[in-house]
């Protein structure tokens, strides 16, 4: 074959050859990231909780709603301060429910605070990643209790129960109305724990 007739052959065949070899090779998809709705934190200006049928205050951010639990005011609650502090900007809610523990049966009630709320630390431990739980003392406030912290695919992932051990006990739980991921809701339940943590620090019993 003539080196000129071979030479324009293979410039020709060679290239469509490769064409055709690349264009049967299916792409491959590409995963893309998983990605988390974005968050805008409020701010943070303190407000004071103070009523006439709670008796405690306390400070709280104002981005949180107050809203009194009305539809339980009725022969199933157990005091008329029952609320919930929503977070409408951060889709959750802390839900307060108060006992007066005082009268004769005031060890089995204070105990029975204290065990309703380690049922619901406890029940979360087939999807927990971490749990801890903390003392409380402030022996000059008259304030004692724990705060139970919750790690993990959880809907209850902070708690705490204040009480003065004598009359007064209240439980407040941090929950979240979307579902409950630990990666991307780990930087909101933060958020909300430092507002929680204030909340400890500035509370005051009435009496």
């Amino acid at each position: 074959m003539n080196f000129r007739i071979f030479y324009l052959l293979s410039t020709i065949v060679f290239p469509v050859f490769l064409l055709v070899a690349c264009g049967g090779e299916e792409e491959l998809p590409i995963p893309k990231p998983r990605t988390y709705p974005k968050v805008i934190y409020p701010e943070r200006n303190m407000t004071k909780l103070d009523n006439d049928y709670c008796n405690f205050t306390f400070e709280y951010p104002d981005y949180m709603v107050f809203e009194q639990d009305t539809t339980l005011i009725s022969e199933n609650a157990k005091h008329s301060c029952w609320f919930n502090l929503q977070m409408e900007s951060l889709n959750g809610d802390i839900h307060f429910t108060y006992t007066d523990i005082s009268g004769d049966s005031l060890e089995y009630n204070l105990y029975e605070i204290y065990k309703d709320a380690y049922l619901l630390f406890n029940k979360h431990n087939q999807k927990t990643t971490g749990k801890e739980d903390v003392s409380i003392a402030k022996e000059e406030e008259n304030l004692y209790g724990i705060l139970f912290n919750i790690e993990g695919h959880v809907a209850c992932p902070f708690q705490v129960v204040l009480t003065d051990s004598t009359q007064h006990a209240i439980l407040a739980s941090l929950y979240f109305k979307s579902r409950p991921d630990p990666d991307s809701m780990a930087p909101v339940i933060e958020f909300v724990k430092k507002d929680i943590a204030h909340l400890v620090t500035t509370f005051e019993w009435k009496d």
